[in-house]
Order: C-alpha cells, then sequence, then structure tokens
C-alpha cells in the first residue's frame, strides 16, 4: 500500500537558517526557524535592538486591472478609498456569515494595482475565494505570486538602520522618510521590482520586505552584514509569537476563524460598515453589532504560576465562561499570559478568573489590551 509524502516547503533562506544553528519546525507546511539561541534572550533582543524574520512562508496576491478598487471594497472589510498610492492598511475577508477567513494586509501600488499579504495557511483558500467574487470581471487580473516571493521582517528600534543594503536602488520614495503603513517600491539592477513596507507584527518600529525569491538570501545575508552597527541578529516564529502576544495582535489560527467575526476579536476599528461599497458580510456584522456581543476577546495575565496554553477553559464562579485563544510567558513585562476569547455576560471583569491547566485550576486577572503599548510609530 502507497503512503502519501507531505513535502516540507524550504524558503530560499533555508541554508542561512541552518549556518545559524536553527531549531527547524514544520510550520504551515514549511521549514521554518522556532529559533536559534533562546526564545526569551531573542525576543528581549527585539524590543531592545533588532532583529530579522524570515517570513517567506506568508502569500502575496496582486490584483490589478479596471475595478480593482471596487473589487477590493466589496471583498474586503477595510475602505480603501482611504489609501492613497503608496499606503497599506489592515483588513479582513470575510464569509457571508461574518466569520474570518482571513486578516491581512493590502497596499496601494499604484491606481488599480494592489499587493495583499496574506497569512501562510490561507493562501490557497484566500486566491480562490478571490477568484470566486471577480467572476466575470474581464478586466481584472488576480495573480498568487506567493511562489515567486520571498519576505523578511526588520524589526526593532534600529531596524531603520538595517535598511542600507537597500539605499543604493531607484526607489519610488525614500526608504528613510517611510511613515508606518506606506510602502515603497525598489527597482533592482536587472529591473526587477520589490518593496519595502513600514510594518510589522511585534509592537516595535520595523519593516517587511517583498522581494523575488532569486534575491532572497543575497538580501539576507547583506542586512545581517549590517550586525556591527546594527546589533542586528536573526529571529525565530518562537520570539515572534511572543512578541505580538504582548502587543495583543491576533493570530490567525488562534484569536479567529470562520466562526469568529472581526468585531469579537477587537478589530471593529477596521470594519468600516458605513463605505460606499459594502463587504461581503456586511449584514452579519451589522445584525451583531446592532443586538450586541456575547463574547469578545480579552488579555490576562497569570497570578498563579502557570502557563495558560490555547483551548484550554476558562471559569468564573464555576462557570466556564469561554476559552483562551493563545497563551505564553510575556517576557517584557516580566508577566505569564494571553488572549482569551470569553462570554461578555458571564464575566465580571473587575474579579479573578480561573484557567484549566492540565486538569487544575489556575487564577487569573483581566487586563488591560494591549499588555504591551506598540511602539510602531516612533
Amino acid at each position: 500500500m502507497e503512503t502519501m509524502t507531505t513535502i516540507i516547503k524550504k524558503t530560499p533562506m533555508y541554508e542561512n537558517h541552518l549556518a545559524h544553528s536553527a531549531k527547524m519546525v514544520d510550520f504551515s507546511g514549511w521549514s521554518m526557524p522556532v529559533f536559534y539561541n533562546k526564545i526569551i534572550e531573542e525576543h528581549e533582543h527585539v524590543r531592545k535592538y533588532v532583529g530579522l524574520f524570515d517570513v517567506s512562508h506568508m502569500g502575496e496576491i496582486f490584483v490589478r486591472g479596471k475595478g480593482a478598487n471596487s473589487f477590493l471594497q466589496k471583498a474586503l472589510i477595510n475602505d480603501l478609498d482611504l489609501l492613497s498610492t503608496g499606503r497599506g492598511q489592515y483588513t479582513a475577508l470575510l464569509n457571508e456569515k461574518g466569520g474570518m477567513i482571513d486578516d491581512l494586509l493590502v497596499y496601494k501600488l499604484a491606481e488599480e494595482e494592489y499587493l495583499l499579504c496574506v497569512n501562510a495557511s490561507n493562501t490557497e483558500k484566500d486566491f480562490l475565494w478571490l477568484q470566486k467574487i471577480a467572476e466575470g470581471l474581464k478586466d481584472l487580473t488576480l495573480k498568487n505570486a506567493s511562489e515567486d516571493f520571498a519576505q523578511m521582517a526588520i524589526q526593532g528600534p534600529s531596524s531603520e538602520e538595517c535598511l542600507e543594503p537597500f539605499s543604493s536602488y531607484k526607489t519610488s520614495k525614500k526608504l528613510n522618510s517611510l511613515e508606518y503603513g506606506e510602502i515603497a517600491t525598489l527597482e533592482y539592477e536587472d529591473g526587477q521590482a520589490f518593496y519595502i513596507a513600514r510594518t510589522g507584527y511585534t509592537g516595535e518600529k520595523g519593516y517587511e520586505v517583498y522581494m523575488p525569491k532569486s534575491l532572497a538570501s543575497l538580501f539576507w545575508k547583506k542586512v545581517l552584514l549590517t550586525e556591527e552597527l546594527t546589533k542586528v541578529k536573526p529571529i525565530g516564529l518562537g520570539a515572534r509569537d511572543t512578541l505580538r502576544l504582548e502587543a495583543c495582535y491576533p493570530l490567525y489560527g488562534q484569536e479567529m476563524d470562520e466562526t469568529v467575526s472581526p468585531l469579537e476579536i477587537g478589530i471593529g476599528w477596521a470594519t468600516r460598515l458605513d463605505k460606499a461599497i459594502s463587504f461581503i458580510g456586511h449584514e452579519a456584522i451589522l445584525e451583531q453589532k446592532e443586538k450586541g456581543l456575547e463574547r469578545r476577546l480579552y488579555a490576562f495575565n497569570m497570578l498563579d504560576s502557570a502557563i495558560a496554553r490555547s483551548h484550554m477553559k476558562v471559569f468564573q464562579d464555576g462557570k466556564e465562561i469561554g476559552f483562551v485563544t493563545s497563551g505564553s510567558v510575556l517576557p517584557s513585562l516580566g508577566e505569564r499570559g494571553g488572549l482569551a476569547l470569553l462570554n461578555i455576560s458571564l464575566l465580571d471583569e473587575q474579579k479573578p478568573i480561573e484557567i484549566d491547566v492540565r486538569g487544575k485550576l489556575k487564577t487569573a486577572k483581566i487586563t488591560k489590551k494591549p499588555m504591551y503599548k506598540a511602539k510602531i510609530k516612533n
């Protein structure tokens, strides 16, 4: 009997990770570095200096042609009319019931030309959904360019100095003048285009670089060569997770899926119910808003010595009130804690909660979000 062999994808930086003694794991079908040294040390290095992340598992989808704006207005919850050329915004794709198909970033590269950065595990699903919405739009072109592109994130207080290797190329905007949310188009010496955006997922000032795979290893090495000036080090996905958790950034598959709405996870600010073209799922979200939410995403800190993990049940006064979506140590805060999706009517935020940690109830308290104040606009 034949057995199915799962093919694990490798990024262009794979050999570089091995050269830096990375611990590699299977993440969404990709062989990715979870850490190089110790997660807590890498976490603290990003907060203090700067870290270089391989995020090439993320997906890139281009939307081009007549009607691209109106098409994406229908597909996405945020309002693209708020974007000028060279800017991006956080947004999401919903199903008809208002559940989250994916959360993503969309950048306006030119009139009727957009780049979508989507989650690795959702790339194919997102692209099929967009194709379905685009049926009959003959002047519109959708391209899943994920196999052509690599991506790295440069995050931390010294991140701007790490852009030196890109400074000699023709660019649509000076890299050192990029404001949060802006994206610049660069032209490599052979004419290949790549992009640098002032965005990130750590709560620190940073940049995300979208480049052809053929250039990825070269620029990875060049950025690391700035170490003497910037103290940049490669950082794994383990620290990326603790960094985003402190800043209370939701993660698809943890805080959200197709049963969770954007209002429930706290991104109502990106859900534009009043824009000119209603998005798919609009009616469901409007109904939910009018009726009032039954559950919401909360942050918590542990009072007992324990670490709460995803899917652990949460109780208060003997009643089950929800579950943990993400939990870990929070190195910058000197705490243990996380995020939980809890029933609003059953929760008293002033009283302790209890989390079932491997059969034992451990005490925690609700705390204000974000737990770590982001410095993305510094």
